[in-house]
């Protein structure tokens, strides 16, 4: 969708309009809104860039606010010298943007990450004494409201999430350093309203970040924080996998995505 000689990036962010006059109107889809609102990382060439569509006409391309309209498979801009379509498809959380030159953005929704300043405790990651010593908690453990060192047992290791298509792999590491390792690759074929082919794709990524982590709450439920190198942080409200009331300790949704644990470090 994004690339040098065609594309967003030639947007201007005080942009304001899309149509020309001469457009005709077409009815917005409100189902494929919902899946396309909020905050996307793709890659485009190889290149990372990041989506935020905060309305049905306004998205944030790295930041800079432009305009944009959502037709039937459609996504229409108003570039520098006339308006663009872009071909897409959205598949859950994945979202596949087609240019007219034939070049492939592909997008993953994630959590958008909040800044913080580099003066907070948070931004260093030391956190009451985070982390603690790094072995099996004695005696009982109160999953209500355990002790820190009992955190750090519980959500120090790899944790994986996977589909046919990504991987999704976050190293907990007990000195409270995390690393963080995300691949994709997916090929297929765009095809218009009337069900005609009129394109093929195909696109792998890979994207990657370090820093510090912290977890507060309970063994069930709580809040899973990442600051990275540059001090931007995440947080992940993560719950343990019930299910017919039975419950995997080792399995947790961080913001709704299913996790498993690998104890790599024990």
């Amino acid at each position: 969708m994004l690339h040098q000689n065609i594309g967003l990036l030639r947007l201007v962010p005080t942009l304001t309009y899309i149509l020309l006059s001469s457009l005709a109107p077409t009815k917005v889809n409100a189902d494929n809104y919902s899946l396309l609102k909020g905050y996307w990382q793709c890659q485009e060439e190889g290149v990372p860039v990041t989506l935020d569509f905060q309305s049905r006409n306004t998205v944030k391309y790295n930041g800079e606010v432009i305009s944009y309209e959502m037709l039937p498979g459609i996504l229409r801009v108003q570039e520098e010298y006339g308006v663009v379509d872009y071909q897409y498809q959205i598949d859950e959380s994945v979202l596949k943007i087609l240019a007219p030159d034939g070049s492939v953005t592909l997008c993953q929704k994630a959590q958008k990450s909040i800044p913080v300043p580099q003066t907070s405790q948070r931004a260093t990651g030391d956190v009451h004494g985070w982390p603690p010593p790094y072995t099996r908690p004695q005696g009982p453990v109160d999953e209500e409201t355990p002790i820190a060192q009992a955190l750090l047992y519980k959500f120090a290791g790899r944790w994986t999430n996977a589909t046919s298509n990504t991987l999704n792999n976050i190293f907990l590491k007990p000195d409270g350093s995390y690393e963080q390792a995300y691949e994709a690759g997916y090929s297929g074929e765009f095809r218009d309203e009337g069900g005609y082919q009129t394109g093929h794709w195909g696109s792998t990524g890979t994207q990657s970040s370090s820093g510090r982590w912290y977890v507060q709450g309970s063994l069930k439920s709580g809040v899973l924080t990442l600051v990275d190198q540059n001090g931007r942080r995440t947080d992940y409200q993560y719950q343990v996998h019930v299910k017919h009331g039975e419950i995997y300790w080792r399995e947790y949704f961080f913001n709704g995505v299913l996790y498993s644990v690998n104890y790599i470090y024990r």
